[in-house]
This record gives structure tokens, C-alpha cells and sequence, in this order.
């Protein structure tokens, strides 16, 4: 019975499920959907990627938000169709919805224009949708360039949060987000649900979340691999993780007695917004170590400052094996070793932001209502 119950902890931290079903005679017809905004730099090399997977692709469509540069000039050149917005939207999730109303495949792909796949990436993302119950799915996400301390902070993040925490939402069927940069829709399904949501500045968290309400299924498939150009520094990231902090919040404000309707997703909800909270709490224990030490005789909360420390020790040392078997997956086995302090000190800029965007969105009252790019 003990053995179970650790063969079932082991099996809900790591993702790992137990029923596999056939998906050979599963082969739709494919769109790769690409919103761009201002892209000529990169959306050469992101459509010339596109065309390098496995999988028959019947047509990439880019979704030209009205740009001011030759983005949709060079997309046409180079062959995919482009559908240009009458006016700029200012929002990804408007630009998708406006050009889906020109693809009739079985499964669109979205993909940003700054984000490349892994060539088997779509291959492995399809089975997953094969029950026709299935909205969506996604992969895992390694960034694309690896150079700077934001991005190298970045990397220890997908490798911690994705393979842990993401594993565990897919092992009990909820994960809370189908990532925006790679996802794969059933259309029907997708139609059917309302598209993508055009009021809340995460569009892929909404979509996800009111999909677990509705009672439609969300997958993740971790050897699907994507890589996105993450911020490569301050301004970058920081308007990257605050639209993604104040999406969360708007959309927890969004589905507001809904919660009720699917109480896996509210405790995960409910589990991150708590963590979030009490980081204040941690930050305080850490400079506690560092101003008294690490000794038996001084306590917080009437616990010992070892037992504090064995609980860091434990934590690390599950972040490191974490990082480093994925790391291994993912082809950057060195980087995850090398780079996991980083992740250390990237939480404390989290815990502001955090912070910051929960006094935005919830005590201002000044909600984010205009798309960012993350780079």
C-alpha cells in the first residue's frame, strides 16, 4: 500500500499517467496560424521553420495585425497567405480570431512569429487531440536564444515550472495554460467554445481556463518542443511577466463563480495565488538566515532555524533534479546544471512583480488591456 501511495506521488509530480491509447489512424488536416505584428526582422526564419516539420502541413496563414513595416510583403514573398486586419487591433488574440475566419482545417497551430519548433514538434502535439474531445495542446518550451541573465533566468523557469508543476496539472488533467507561443486547436471544438477570449490581456490563460469549465479537455505533451525568443533584458522581461501576472489576475476576476464548476482547476488557482501571497513570507525567512545564521538556537515561529534549513535544502534539491532530468530531455543538460541559482534569484523579482500587478488590476483597478510583445 506504502509503495503505491509513492509510486502514485512520484507519478503526479513528474506527469507521468498511466493509460495510453492508439492514435495511428489520426492524421487532420493542418494550418500553422501566425500572428504578427511589426515582424520583418524574424518572420522569414520563423515561416522557413514551419515548413521544416515532420508533419503535411496544408497551408501557414499569417495574421498581418495591420503592420506598419513590410511583414506581410515579405510572408507573401515567400509564399504562406496573409490575412491583414482592417485596422490594428492591438491584441494577438483579435488578430487569431480575424484570421480563422479564412481557415477550414481540422487543427490550426498557433505559433508567435518569434517562436520556432522542434521538427517533430506538431508530429508529437496532434495524437493528443485524436478523442475529438481534446480544445487544445501544447509542448514544452525551451527559450530560443540562451545569452543574457534574463534568459538564462528563463531557462531554469520552463525547465522548474514546466516540468513539475506542469507535469502535475497534466497528470490530474488540468493544465492551467496552453501556451500561446505553440498550441494546437481543434477547430470545431474551438469555434464551438467562442474562440479565442478578446477581453483579458492573456488570452491563451482565459481560453484554457473557461475550456476546464466548459468541460473541454486541455493536453500537454512535453516531447513537443517549441523555442521562443525570450526578453533579453530588464524592460523586455518585466513587461513580459506583468502582462502575464495581470492576465492571471483578470483572469480570475473572469470566471469569478465559476469556480466551482471544475474544482481542480480552483485549487490550482487557488495554490498559486496563495504562493504568491506568502513569498513575502519567504523573502523574510531568507534574510533572517542571512542576518542571525543558520544555528539551532534561533527560531521563526517558534521552529528551528535547522529545520528551516532542511526544508531550503529539500527544495533545492528537488529543483535541481527537476531542471537537471529535464534539462537532459530537452538537449541542454549543461545550461539547467550550470544555470539554477539564477532561478533563486529571479523569484524575488517575481515576488514584485507579483506584487505590482496585483495592486494594478485589483486595488487600482487599472486593468492591462493593450498586447505587449515579450521582446
Amino acid at each position: 500500500m506504502l509503495v503505491e501511495r509513492i509510486k502514485k506521488v512520484i507519478m503526479f509530480l513528474f506527469g507521468i499517467k498511466r493509460e495510453k491509447t492508439s492514435t495511428e489512424d489520426y492524421r487532420p488536416s493542418v494550418t500553422i496560424l501566425i500572428p504578427a505584428f511589426n515582424e520583418e526582422d524574424i518572420i522569414t526564419e520563423t515561416i522557413l521553420n514551419m515548413r521544416e516539420q515532420t508533419y503535411p502541413i496544408q497551408e501557414i496563414v499569417v495574421a498581418d495585425d495591420h503592420s506598419t513595416d513590410r511583414t506581410g510583403e515579405i510572408s507573401k514573398k515567400i509564399g504562406v497567405r496573409v490575412v491583414r486586419t482592417p485596422k490594428n487591433t492591438g491584441a494577438k488574440s483579435r488578430a487569431q480570431n480575424y484570421a480563422l475566419n479564412f481557415i477550414d482545417t481540422d487543427v490550426v497551430v498557433t505559433v508567435d512569429a518569434d517562436t520556432s519548433l522542434d521538427s517533430k514538434a506538431i508530429e508529437y502535439l496532434l495524437p493528443a487531440l485524436a478523442d475529438g474531445k481534446t480544445l487544445s495542446a501544447c509542448g514544452f518550451v525551451i527559450p530560443q536564444v540562451i545569452e543574457t541573465f534574463w534568459e538564462k533566468a528563463r531557462l531554469e523557469e520552463y525547465l522548474y515550472g514546466i516540468g513539475l508543476f506542469k507535469r502535475a496539472q497534466e497528470h490530474v488533467s488540468v493544465p492551467l495554460v496552453s501556451s500561446g507561443c505553440f498550441s494546437a486547436f481543434n477547430l470545431k471544438l474551438l469555434n464551438e467554445i467562442g474562440r479565442f477570449p478578446e477581453g483579458n490581456i492573456a488570452e491563451d490563460m482565459a481560453l484554457t481556463w473557461k475550456a476546464h469549465i466548459q468541460g473541454y479537455k486541455i493536453k500537454f505533451v512535453p516531447e513537443a518542443i517549441s523555442f521562443p525568443k525570450d526578453p533579453s533584458n530588464w524592460p523586455q522581461f518585466r513587461g513580459q511577466v506583468l502582462r502575464w501576472y495581470r492576465g492571471f489576475f483578470q483572469c480570475i476576476s473572469m470566471i469569478k463563480g465559476d469556480f466551482l464548476k471544475n474544482i481542480k482547476l480552483s485549487m490550482f488557482i487557488f495554490f498559486y495565488l496563495i504562493m504568491g501571497l506568502l513569498s513575502i513570507f519567504f523573502l523574510a525567512l531568507l534574510i533572517y538566515f542571512i542576518i542571525n545564521g543558520i544555528t539551532v538556537g534561533h527560531s521563526l515561529l517558534g521552529i528551528s532555524s535547522m529545520v528551516w534549513f532542511l526544508f531550503i535544502v529539500i527544495e533545492v534539491g528537488i529543483g535541481i533534479l527537476t531542471v537537471a532530468i529535464n534539462g537532459k530531455k530537452c538537449g541542454c543538460f549543461k545550461k539547467a546544471v550550470i544555470y539554477y541559482p539564477y532561478i533563486w534569484i529571479i523569484s524575488f523579482v517575481n515576488f514584485g512583480l507579483f506584487f505590482y500587478a496585483l495592486y494594478q488590476e485589483w486595488i487600482l483597478g487599472k486593468k492591462l488591456d493593450y498586447w505587449e510583445k515579450g521582446h
